[in-house]
């Protein structure tokens, strides 16, 4: 290339770099400026709610604040949490009503108490009989067997010898 090409070239260049950003400064339409500022109030909306995941909130808002929202498994928890709370204060097999009142609030209404289960029967239970016997009778060999190794375990079968 000669110096006429070299000089041409960038010329060229120094006028498309000095005019490309006068061409793309037009700005947006009012359309597109409406669906922004659209856009930005339901991101808005979205990065104040609490029950969005830490990552799921990084993904929409930035990392600003992030550390702040609870992570998937914490909301999880928190889920599992509240799932056990509403069974355990839903009114069925309440024991007391201050343990009820404890845990589900202080405004509960009354709430019917469910009874524990009383054997109704008075009769002769002969599985508790087994297992109190075989407890003796295990308790009466063990005793009996150390009774033994006490009393054997004296006696030596080598008699010390006399100095001659």
């Amino acid at each position: 290339m000669n110096l006429r090409h070299t000089t041409l070239l960038i010329t060229a260049v120094a006028i498309a770099l000095a005019v490309a950003p006068v061409a793309l400064a037009g700005g947006p339409t009012p359309a597109e400026l409406k669906a922004l500022e659209i856009r930005g109030q339901a991101l808005n909306e979205r990065c104040v709610d609490p029950t969005l995941s830490r990552e799921a909130f990084r993904a929409l808002c930035g990392t600003v604040g992030a550390q702040n929202q609870p992570t998937r498994a914490e909301l999880k928890a928190l889920e599992l949490r509240g799932q056990a709370l509403n069974h355990l204060c839903d009114g069925k097999n309440v024991v007391s009503v201050t343990g009820y009142r404890a845990v589900c609030g202080g405004s509960a209404q009354l709430v019917t108490l469910a009874a524990p289960e009383v054997p109704s029967s008075t009769a002769f239970d002969w599985g508790d009989f087994g297992l109190g016997a075989g407890t003796a009778l295990g308790l009466a060999l063990l005793v009996g067997g150390i009774a033994a190794a006490v009393h054997y375990g004296r006696r030596s079968g080598v008699r010390p010898r006399t100095a001659s």
